[in-house]
């Protein structure tokens, strides 16, 4: 079990396996295909009319709001989507807009084609991961991926991009804003450098905790960092800071959600019996948890009304989330492991399974 797996709350593996050293060549390695109906979203075709105008995007090594930002220019509307695909790979996806604009559209790093109208609402099924593996160790690979592809499922934990693969702290904000405590939730964003970050973040980083920052500095690192940091160092307050933030202060908490399932789903799997098609409530109200869960909620001081922050105007709701993911189709021919899995499920918790390797080397 790796530092990153127990930071996440995951800490239970199926499979005690060695671990196996592979690499990605990210982006082109990684390649995802959206799912519509049990199928490629390539093979999606619309009508001739209809509500919305459909089309299909192809991107490679592009975050998510950046491409959707540009989009939106080309478009002359904000696309809407079915799903949030990785930065670091090659994906297709369909997203729709109110009115066709155009036919093709291509740029270095997207491409858009309009693949027909639809009054309906797209039906998401999952995802289809095709990750090439470049490793000595290949015979033992396809030896666990047919292991795997018999036993047919795998729990549902949810996945290290949730938390951030190389700064894992999204769930320690969210703790933090639970308790109430603004002042460690700003710290946690604006401070504990990873070594794997930019060096201009990390050196930001390193003097905010010291408790001085250069100005020139502060032209260097994301605006998410520099507009909190601004706010406090002119307010004093933690929570006037925090309110610049410009992600919305509820993923934070939503992420925090997260680590609670990871943990109490691995407390479920090593001291009770989780069957397959059991499905895993995360409460708002401590009242309402099970024995797992109340035993994870006492250690984290949780309360009726942790999850519902006035100050913020946050109110969650319980989280409920399946216990097992399918991982359809597992095969793998020697260079490329390829399967499906359904919508918000993650296919790094699979390849976690299957090389039992450090996170960083493969997310």
């Amino acid at each position: 079990m790796s530092l990153l797996d127990l930071a996440i709350g995951i800490e239970f593996k199926v499979h005690r396996w060695a671990s196996i050293r592979a690499e990605i060549p990210r982006p082109d390695g990684f390649r995802v295909t959206e799912e519509i109906d049990g199928k490629p979203c390539t093979a999606w075709r619309g009508s001739e009319s209809g509500k919305y105008a459909v089309y299909l995007l192809r991107k490679r090594g592009m975050e998510h709001n950046a491409v959707m930002s540009r989009l939106a220019s080309i478009l002359g509307e904000k696309p809407r989507y079915l799903g949030i695909k990785d930065t670091n790979a090659v994906t297709e996806q369909l997203i729709y807009v109110t009115r066709k604009s155009k036919d093709f559209h291509r740029e270095e790093s997207f491409s858009i084609e309009f693949m027909g109208f639809t009054s309906t609402k797209l039906n998401h099924t999952g995802n289809i991961f095709s990750i090439k593996l470049e490793t000595g160790d290949k015979e033992e690979l396809k030896r666990r991926v047919n292991t795997i592809k018999g036993e047919g499922v795998l729990p549902a934990f949810i996945g290290y991009q949730r938390f951030g693969t190389r700064r894992p702290i999204t769930h320690l904000v969210g703790k933090a804003l639970t308790q109430r405590d603004w002042c460690k939730a700003v710290d946690f964003i604006l401070g504990y450098p990873f070594v794997w970050e930019n060096e201009n973040i990390r050196l930001f980083r390193e003097e905010y905790m010291k408790g001085e920052v250069k100005e020139e500095l502060l032209r260097k690192i994301p605006s998410q960092e520099r507009n909190i940091y601004l706010e406090l160092r002119k307010t004093e307050d933690c929570l006037s800071a925090l309110r610049k933030s410009r992600v919305k202060l509820s993923f934070y908490v939503e992420a925090y959600q997260s680590y609670l399932f990871n943990r109490v789903l691995s407390r479920k799997l090593r001291y009770s019996t989780v069957h397959e098609r059991d499905e895993i409530t995360i409460p708002t109200d401590p009242k309402q948890c099970d024995a797992e869960c109340l035993e994870v909620f006492e250690v984290e001081g949780i309360q009726r009304g942790s999850f519902h922050i006035e100050e913020l105007g946050i109110s969650l709701r319980p989280v409920k989330r399946n216990a097992f993911m399918n991982v359809r189709g597992l095969h793998f021919d020697g260079e490329f492991v390829t399967f499906s899995l359904e919508r918000g499920m993650y296919a790094t918790v699979v390849l976690s399974e299957i090389l039992n390797a450090d996170p960083k080397e493969f997310t």
